[in-house]
């Protein structure tokens, strides 16, 4: 009986192991699929399927991280309100009001409205679930049943919603890099590095508000600076152009 139990657990580990791998797998390639269609690319025409979410797993891990926060404050929040005793109606009202107040200013001033929205739809999914006439008690009934549908949907939300965050910063000139690239015939400069994709380099070009790609071949040398320092050296290299000759020259 031990036994049995025991290879039954070393299954459901294995099960659980796989079913998170296929949940990080599709979160990274929604991320990198967001990242990268802001510039106009589609990622899978270049690269596998599996590379493409496994390097997008760094940013996933960041709203796993996120949802794990979350979901301690919301146990430790509800354990309080629901503490308040009956009497003390004012504060049961404007406890959650409060809070309610604190959410939509954090929102606000990080203009995360999508992540609201998918909230929302979470909270509608949920309900439908529960109210469904097809779906079995057991699943309706289970603990597990807001984490579930907050993986599938909320975290999809996120997923996609951080990716097109990063590319917009890029794109809006707010990237703290910028790059300049030596390939055979020219050298560019102000660019801003978006990535690799197979062997392809694709850099953004803020002036022209273009996507370049530069076969990797091709590139003989990529320095990225940060931006502070390439002011510096333009406006120096401005200054030496524009300074009279000595008398001595």
């Amino acid at each position: 009986m031990d036994r049995k139990g025991k290879e039954l657990s070393i299954a459901d580990v294995a099960g659980w192991g796989s079913a998170l791998a296929t949940f990080g797998l599709i979160q990274g390639a929604l991320y990198l699929q967001a990242y990268w269609g802001r510039f106009g690319l589609d990622p899978f025409q270049f690269v596998a399927v599996s590379e493409l979410a496994l390097a997008g797993l760094a940013g996933i891990g960041f709203v796993l991280g996120l949802m794990l926060f979350a979901s301690l404050l919301g146990g430790w929040l509800e354990g309080t309100l629901s503490s308040i005793k009956p009497e003390r109606e004012v504060l049961r009202f404007v406890a959650p009001l409060t809070l309610l107040i604190a959410v939509g200013a954090l929102l606000w001033w990080a203009n995360a409205w999508v992540l609201l929205g998918g909230a929302l739809l979470t909270l509608v999914c949920v309900v439908a679930v529960t109210l469904s006439p097809v779906v079995p008690p057991s699943v309706k009934d289970s603990p597990w049943l807001v984490y579930v549908v907050l993986m599938l949907v909320y975290v999809s939300i996120a997923s996609n919603h951080m990716g097109a965050q990063r590319a917009q910063k890029i794109m809006r000139g707010e990237a703290r890099y910028v790059s300049i690239v030596r390939i055979d015939s020219e050298t560019l400069s102000g660019l801003n590095l978006v990535g690799r994709l197979g062997e392809t380099y694709a850099m953004w070009d803020p002036s022209r508000k273009t996507t370049i790609l530069l076969p990797a071949e091709d590139v003989k040398k990529i320095e990225i600076l940060q931006k502070i320092s390439a002011v510096a050296t333009k406006s120096a290299a401005s200054s030496t152009a524009d300074a009279p000759p000595s008398p001595g020259n």
